[in-house]
């Protein structure tokens, strides 16, 4: 035999073959039909309770003809299936809902939701909601859930306060601009400068700009000058030395400056109480109005000058022979028409346009000369005479002829 026809020997084709073989067609079908193993079972279960104990008759029920055990057995579980399910419809419709109702607020938005009992930590964690360190929680995240519970979120946003040069970031949930400096430990009273009013409600992303207002109060002394008061007298000479009256005194004002700092800036400085401590005194003047003339002279227009002073200024001093008077002269040596204060002098002793002072008479200049000129001394020598002009011939008598007189003379 070969190896191959070995193998083949026993395989599960050629082992059934030979069983198949050795026993009967029908009697090999039959003895393992589930009929024939149900009827072996039961008879041996019989046998076992009729050995133990008598047999008691007891109902069987009659099978209906035409079907066999397995398909009772299946009609019984069948039956045993439906009184499970209405069992448990039954049970549905009268056991409670384990599941409890809990409304979220959070974000703007209210939300119903159904959960078995748990935690609020656990409950959030579900629902991917998130609580930052800021936000405020209705209630502790340990506690139970509850039927009917309402859990609100209050988020945080975000307030910028500016004070003293800094700015800090605050994360609110709600307020006043008053409670957001107070969190910020910013003191404020009602001096100080805010962008937004105290009581104010707070909204995202507010701005608030506090500046620190200071008011100081300085006090100073201030000199009152005294005024100068003018008392005019038309029977007084303009050219008097005035009259002191009274005198002038300073007084002493107190003035109370307000001073305001912003930020420890100051930005103003304003007058706010003025008291006078010590009024001033005015100092009283008198001085006269009444014009002062140099002569009495008719037709005088010469102001009053005081005479000068021998040696100084250019004066000297030098005695004239003589000194007259004259009038009525259309034309003078010098070509000027003459009038008070013109002087006819002799040129060899005092040339034109020199200044001269009479006494009686007052300042005049050299615009012309005379006969007097040509005339001499006993001794020789030429006359040093002054003839000084006047408005009438009445004032040239009453001067007359002086002899021997000093007069004071300044040369250019």
């Amino acid at each position: 035999m070969k190896p191959l026809d070995h193998i083949k020997e026993y395989s599960p084709a050629a082992l059934f073959g030979r069983a198949k073989a050795r026993l009967p067609k029908a009697e090999a079908f039959s003895r393992y039909a589930p009929r024939a193993l149900f009827s072996r079972v039961k008879a041996r279960f019989l046998k076992k309770e009729t050995a133990s104990a008598p047999m008691r008759p007891r109902f069987t029920p009659p099978v209906p003809a035409g079907k066999r055990w397995y398909q009772i057995l299946l009609d019984v579980v069948l039956a045993a299936v439906l009184l499970l399910s209405a069992a448990w419809v039954v049970s549905l419709v009268t056991t409670p809902d384990p599941r409890i109702t809990v409304h979220l607020s959070a974000d703007g938005t209210v939300s119903e939701h159904y959960v078995f009992p748990t935690d609020v930590a656990t409950f959030l964690s579900e629902q991917n909601v998130s609580i930052e360190e800021e936000d405020i929680l209705s209630c502790e995240m340990s506690d139970l859930l509850e039927d009917g519970m309402q859990i609100s979120i209050t988020r945080a946003f975000p307030v910028a306060i500016k004070s003293q040069g800094g700015v800090s970031v605050l994360y609110l949930t709600g307020g006043t601009v008053g409670d957001a400096l107070r969190t910020a430990d910013i003191h404020h009273d009602v001096s100080d400068e805010l962008s937004h009013l105290s009581f104010e409600a707070l909204t995202p992303g507010m701005q608030i700009i506090h500046t620190d207002v200071v008011t100081e109060y300085d006090t100073s002394y201030k000199t009152l000058e005294y005024k100068e008061e003018v008392i005019k007298d038309d029977k007084v000479y303009n050219d008097t030395d005035p009259v002191l009256l009274q005198k002038g005194e300073d007084g002493t004002k107190q003035v109370t400056y307000r001073l305001t700092y912003k930020n420890g800036i100051r930005v103003s400085r304003e007058v706010v109480d003025q008291v006078v401590i010590t009024p001033a005194t005015p100092e009283i003047i008198k001085v006269g109005t009444k014009i002062h003339y140099q002569t009495s002279l008719s037709g005088e227009f010469r102001l009053y000058k005081k005479p000068p002073t021998a040696g100084k200024d250019g004066w000297v001093e030098m005695t004239m022979d003589f000194i007259t008077a004259y009038s009525g002269d259309t034309q003078t040596s010098t070509g000027v028409r003459p009038k008070l204060g013109c002087i006819a002098v002799n040129p060899h002793y005092i040339p034109y346009g020199t200044e001269i002072y009479v006494k009686g008479y007052g300042y005049g200049k050299a615009q012309d000369t005379g006969a007097f000129r040509n005339y001499t001394k006993e001794d020789g020598s030429l006359v040093n005479q002054l003839d000084l002009f006047m408005n009438t011939e009445k004032e040239c008598r009453r001067w007359g002829r002086k002899r021997n007189v000093t007069v004071l003379v300044r040369m250019g």
